[in-house]
């Protein structure tokens, strides 16, 4: 898939994905977040990290404070938006 065929990512302060490739990526997972979660694109961007221990990303989805079990909002955002083709896998760490 080349650049023209890829969806146009929506635009989020403070970020530039022409340069900086994996801000890209965040807005991506974030606007999936923000697709399927009661989140603003900004809110769900900030929640989107750099992964530490051998992940690309990680979302700690408690540091957003919703109600619900951590599991159950996890399943959320799964079944309504799906996985996209560039993720392998999902774990929901306590």
């Amino acid at each position: 898939m080349d650049a023209s065929q890829m969806p146009q990512l929506p635009s989020v302060p403070n970020t530039d994905p022409s340069s900086a490739i994996l801000d890209s990526f965040r807005i991506a997972i974030a606007k999936r977040l923000s697709e399927s979660l009661p989140l603003t694109l900004e809110q769900a961007f900030l929640g989107v990290d750099y992964g530490k221990k051998g992940e690309d990303f990680t979302v700690a989805l408690p540091r957003f404070r919703l109600p619900g079990k951590v599991n159950e909002i996890a399943k959320q955002v799964i079944d309504k938006v799906g996985l996209p083709f560039f993720v392998w896998l999902v774990q929901v760490l306590y």
